[in-house]
């Protein structure tokens, strides 16, 4: 039996991960523990947390010709993707530099470099789409991308999964493809433009635009919606977080195996959550 395939479309970046006591303020320089390089952005996190199950993934991102480079591609294949869907530009690539505090919170300052050179005639070939089941896709690479690999997994029966972060309004274009909606409390607000922490009412509004949606509240839980259904609620897990670095991207490889392994949507979102918290405070 072929194992099933997901393609995710999303940003490679070379981490600096910098672990301090706290993060500094405007004009403040504090003292850090340890840095170290890490393997990241938003698409290399989420194939990374799907490779670790039985299932093939196809990760579509770009690279450049420098040293950080020669890093991914080393990272990516430790993990078992393979860089044949990676695009190689004469230019740098993405690069991050996150710094997080003795309780597990971050923040982070991300330069794209090659991921926003993906070219828009990547997803017309047949072979990479074969056996996928899923298409997965993030905010840190340009829109029109996004929605030019959207197009092409719909024309072959594809479902198409938007974890909509960094938080910015979506092009209405895309919400005729996605099948399913990932954010967080400010992504929420912000692609509805709100500041109520009503996140029920928030779910049950952008369900009339993604037939389903998933919106997580770090450690308050989860909340969920399905078009034309009871919004649900799932209680979030009590940790010692070490860092929650990753974490978004980790429910969202989570999520997705298991919603295509059961076809369970809630269970799926329950099972994502338990590994999310032990991910955290691992």
């Amino acid at each position: 039996m072929t194992a099933k395939t997901i393609l995710v479309l999303g940003s490679l970046h070379y981490d600096l991960y910098i672990e301090s006591e706290k993060i500094p303020d405007v004009g403040e320089t504090v003292l850090g523990k340890k840095w170290y390089p890490k393997l990241g952005g938003k698409g290399a996190n989420q194939a990374v947390a799907l490779s670790q199950e039985d299932i093939n993934v196809n990760f579509v991102s770009a690279i450049g010709n420098d040293d950080f480079a020669k890093y991914l591609i080393k990272q990516l294949k430790k993990n078992n993707i393979s860089d044949q869907y990676l695009t190689k530009i004469v230019g740098t690539s993405g690069v991050s530099v996150a710094i997080s505090n003795d309780s597990g919170n971050y923040s982070a300052v991300v330069i794209s470099g090659a991921n926003l050179q993906i070219p828009e005639n990547k997803f017309e070939e047949d072979y990479m789409w074969e056996n996928c089941s899923f298409l997965m896709i993030q905010n840190e690479i340009k829109e029109e991308i996004n929605i030019k690999a959207a197009v092409e997994a719909k024309k072959r029966n594809i479902r198409v999964f938007l974890n909509a972060a960094p938080a910015k309004k979506i092009n209405y274009d895309l919400y005729n493809f996605l099948d399913i909606l990932l954010v967080n409390e400010i992504e929420s607000q912000q692609l509805l433009g709100v500041q109520s922490t009503d996140f029920e009412k928030q779910a049950e509004e952008l369900s009339n635009y993604v037939p389903k949606i998933i919106i997580t509240l770090g450690d308050k839980g989860v909340i969920h919606s399905e078009k034309n259904k009871k919004t649900n609620y799932i209680k979030g897990h009590s940790v010692n977080v070490k860092s929650a670095h990753g974490a978004g991207d980790y429910f969202a490889g989570k999520f997705i195996y298991n919603f295509l392994e059961t076809n369970k949507f809630e269970e799926s979102i329950k099972i994502a959550n338990k590994k999310t918290s032990e991910f955290i405070s691992s």
